[in-house]
């Protein structure tokens, strides 16, 4: 069973409202990429239908060995279609979903519907979600998980109990790390914000593939606009699913570089992401804070979200290097 790692006193409040027929039927689960949400629903589900005696998730029983198989019938994961480029999910998949709720369950005390992520609904298909969320039939609740939650619309945040996962402590992170084997656990928990998932994909990746990362955009802050075109048509070469994860890198990157220049910005103590990054986070610092910062993070996120409804990869990397160049001026 996936471990949930800094979130048990979160789930055992969620359970313990379930036990006591008082849970939100419809739970927004927040926060950063990698941080435990879908675990935590699933987890959740798990809890309330186990048919183990005893409190909580056995992780052995069929309800529970089903659900983490994404495989039970009363657990509904609602998820973009990862075989189409667009990752969207698509009205004709939530009006489905809500057709299911109507019908009576198979076997849970509770029916979950998990939509993951929920800003990938576009507007008709938020639409019509609204009623149903609302007013879920009797022992149905929501699960909407999301990393960005102003993206959605306010009438879904309006009918949402909004639930904020904190991140990992560094220590516990760094210490389940080396229980799964990785050669460098300190510094993949270090660089990993409390994100469990995103110290993985670090460990997996190699920090010298994000170190080299870093190394090209600080040269693209000086470099010809020719330059930063040329470099940008080559990261995004080929298929959508070949040069997806070198442009999450890139956004990656990109959120630790103004991170770290928020932190020398705001003369915190909080130590750099980059050990190695210090001139550079104090060469930023003063002209990215505090305004710049706020607008570097919404471009980020821009990109995020246009990458989502499958605008073209390069002109998503055109524009965020363009702007990142333009708030970053002569401190690049």
């Amino acid at each position: 069973m996936t471990p949930l790692l800094g979130h048990q006193a979160l789930l055992d409040r969620l359970v313990g409202a379930a036990e006591r027929a008082q849970l939100h039927h419809a739970l927004l689960l927040e926060g950063p990429q990698g941080i435990g949400k879908r675990t935590l629903a699933n987890r959740l589900a798990m809890a309330v239908n186990c048919t183990a005696d005893g409190r909580g998730a056995c992780g052995a029983c069929p309800t529970c060995t089903q659900i983490a198989r994404d495989g039970h019938p009363d657990v509904i994961v609602v998820e973009p279609d990862t075989t189409k480029a667009a990752r969207t999910i698509p009205v004709q998949a939530v009006r489905e979903v809500v057709r299911k709720t109507q019908y009576h369950r198979y076997e849970a005390r509770h029916r979950f519907v998990i939509i993951d992520p929920a800003e990938a609904m576009q507007e008709p298909a938020a639409n019509a979600l609204l009623k149903t969320l609302e007013e879920p039939p009797d022992g149905t609740g929501f699960l909407l998980i999301t990393h960005n939650p102003s993206a959605l619309l306010p009438t879904i945040l309006s009918r949402c109990q909004r639930v904020r996962l904190g991140s990992v402590p560094v220590g516990e992170l760094a210490s389940w790390l080396q229980e799964q084997g990785v050669a460098d656990p300190a510094s993949a928990a270090g660089r990993a914000l409390g994100c469990p998932g995103r110290a993985l994909a670090l460990a997996e990746t190699g920090l010298e593939d994000r170190l080299a990362r870093r190394d090209e955009v600080l040269g693209l802050m000086s470099a010809p606009l020719g330059d930063v075109y040329a470099w940008s048509a080559t990261l995004t070469s080929g298929t959508r699913q070949a040069w997806a994860a070198r442009v999450d890198l890139l956004l990656e990157v990109i959120e630790d570089l103004v991170r770290d220049a928020a932190v020398v910005g705001a003369a915190s103590d909080i130590a750099l992401l980059d050990p190695h990054g210090g001139p550079t986070a104090h060469g930023w610092a003063p002209a990215l804070w505090p305004d710049g910062i706020a607008r570097c993070a919404a471009a980020v996120q821009d990109a995020r979200d246009d990458l989502e409804v499958f605008v073209s990869g390069k002109t998503v990397i055109d524009t965020l290097i363009t702007a990142l160049r333009r708030e970053v001026g002569p401190a690049r």
